[in-house]
């Protein structure tokens, strides 16, 4: 067979399989650029409500009669404003509840516990039956000791309530006020492991629970995807617990093609920001202390202070992690 004929049975054997793997090929970009789409959407969304329960609670203090519960409600309705008007479908009831419907949980992550904003069915006052989202009970961050006698209470900062069980006393203090009780408090990475543990445990629990009941609704409100339990990395938690914020997890969005679109990453900045811890050499020993210590403020007031060896961190893991020393007056 001459070598033109052969070409030509290859193009004609092969060029179906190139046509097809390339429009898979689009196809597979496109839905890429559609997932990174949706990724863009709900950080803008949860940024930009956050920024607007940050400034909230700001007022909180200027006596204008904001509570707790008002300032998660404005944030909540910025987050499903600003998503409906991405979506173009702000003022299409059932457009905007498909897009709600993609949202089964949304967690504040507060000082001493967090509060969860998922879909509920309840009676109303005409006696119907009626499915919506609502406000559920704030939750501590609890766990307990190895032998079961202590109950303990975490905080997003050092502060824990440790109750006995069989006395059913409760005390109140700084981790390091309880080393006799638990070992691992002895030291702030075992400490810091604890409470990740118990803080992370407490809240999955809870949206384990709360996407099992949105499962049951979901059908009845037209979504066909089945929500999954998010996997969750402890790095995740981490970045997380650093202060308080917003936990909203998207599922089930349109794609294209390949798994379903999940997004369960953490998002939003921090509403609340701890003093900022800085580093600083003192009698030739690396610290690091709250910009708001007593040593810290007197030490960098003097004259022969080194300026220049001062370092900001964000957390006390990034200052452990570059060699420095916890201050032993403040106890970052």
């Amino acid at each position: 067979m001459r070598l033109t004929s052969l070409a030509i049975v290859f193009i004609m054997i092969i060029g179906p399989y190139l046509t097809i793997s390339g429009i898979q090929s689009r196809m597979l970009h496109k839905d890429r650029e559609l997932r990174a789409y949706y990724d863009q959407l709900v950080d803008n969304a949860v940024q930009d409500a956050v920024t607007v329960l940050a400034q909230q609670r700001r007022r909180m203090s200027d006596e204008s009669g904001l509570t707790l519960q008002n300032t998660r409600e404005i944030a909540v309705t910025h987050l499903f404003d600003a998503l409906y008007y991405a979506f173009g479908v702000y003022g299409n009831g059932a457009g905007m509840m498909r897009v709600k419907g993609c949202m089964p949980v949304i967690v504040f992550l507060e000082r001493d516990g967090f509060v969860v904003y998922a879909l509920n069915e309840y009676e109303g006052p005409d006696g119907y039956t009626i499915m919506d989202y609502c406000w559920y009970p704030k939750k501590p961050y609890s766990g307990v000791s190895a032998d079961g006698r202590y109950y303990v209470r975490y905080t997003l900062e050092d502060a824990v309530i440790v109750c006995d069980a069989s006395s059913g006393e409760e005390m109140e203090g700084l981790f390091t006020d309880f080393t006799a009780m638990f070992p691992q408090f002895q030291t702030r990475e075992g400490f810091e492991a604890v409470r990740l543990a118990a803080v992370s445990q407490a809240i999955e629990k809870d949206l384990a629970s709360h996407i099992a009941r949105f499962n049951g609704f979901s059908a009845r409100m037209g979504v066909t995807y089945k929500f999954r339990f998010p996997r969750i990395e402890d790095a995740d938690w981490i970045r997380a617990l650093t202060d308080e914020g917003m936990l909203v997890f998207a599922q089930g969005f349109p794609v294209i093609t390949g798994v379903p679109y999940e997004n369960n990453a953490f998002g939003g900045a921090r509403i609340l920001r701890r003093p900022e811890l800085v580093g600083y050499e003192h009698d030739g020993k690396p610290v690091y202390c709250r910009d708001s210590c007593r040593q810290y403020i007197e030490l960098s007031s003097r004259p022969d202070f080194n300026q220049e060896s001062l370092i900001r961190f964000t957390d006390a893991r990034d200052a452990a992690s570059q060699g420095y020393y916890p201050c032993p007056i403040c106890r970052p």
